[in-house]
This record gives C-alpha cells, structure tokens and sequence, in this order.
C-alpha cells in the first residue's frame, strides 16, 4: 500500500473562523503535516492558490462573500486542481449536505467541530485518493 509521508503534503487551511483554523491546524501537525499555510476569506485563499500548488485543501462552507461551496466549484470547474483533494469542514451536517459536497467535487467531508478521532479518519481518505490520483504521490511507497 501507497503510504504518504504527511510531511511533504503542502496544505491550505480555508475558513473564516480564526478558532476553526487552528483547531485544524493542530489537528494537522497532530498528524505529522508541516506545510500549512491559512487563508480567512475565498478571496484570499484565490491569492495564495495563485501563487502555490497545495495537495489538500480544507475549506469552510458558509463564509462571508463567496462561500468554500462555490470556491471548491469554481475549482473542480478546471482542469488545474484534478490532483487536490478538497476536504469540506461544515457545521451543515445532513447527509443530503454532505452528498452535495461529494457530488460537488470534495473528497472528504468533516462536520465541526473538528474532534480528533473523527478528523484522521477523514484526512486518511484524501490521503489514499492522492496516492491514487496525484502523480507526485502515485510513485511512493
């Protein structure tokens, strides 16, 4: 099996809640992850996603201006991020919200809060998608 040293996996945490993202944050370098990078708002997540290539990409449903919905659209609406994974961490936590996630173009799927126990288990599967689909990872062992 394919494994990913979490290390060399650059991350970019989206969300308009200062506390959601270092919860997220911790949870990450819980996890051995060292190259996370934050962004607030869609429109400075679009800045920094201009400007470097991230592997996974966590982002926030409902903010302010144009929503982490609409932002991972817009995305998978390009041929530029078949290979991130986009992790969707929502409070919305019905199972017809998250089926509209998935459908959408997210990989995984977090309700808040952010509890250990529930976030590994989700990162491990955009993790195993990456080995699958990401050619920087495909050829790991």
């Amino acid at each position: 099996m394919t494994k990913i040293n979490c290390a060399d996996v650059s991350v970019l945490i989206i969300d308009d809640q200062k506390i959601s993202r270092e919860l997220i944050n911790q949870n990450l370098l819980s996890m051995g992850f060292a190259l996370i990078d934050m962004a607030a708002s869609s429109a400075e997540a679009e800045v920094k996603m201009v400007a470097k290539k991230y592997d996974i990409i966590f982002v926030d449903w409902l903010m302010p201006g144009k929503s982490g919905f609409a932002l991972m659209q817009g995305c998978r609406e390009t041929r530029d991020f078949d290979h991130v994974a986009f992790i969707m961490v929502t409070a919305k936590s019905g199972e017809r919200d998250m089926a509209e996630a998935l459908k959408a173009g997210a990989t995984s799927y977090i309700c808040k809060p952010t509890l250990p126990k529930e976030f590994q288990p989700k990162v491990q599967v955009a993790l195993e998608w990456m080995a699958k689909v990401n050619p920087r990872f495909k050829a790991t062992s």
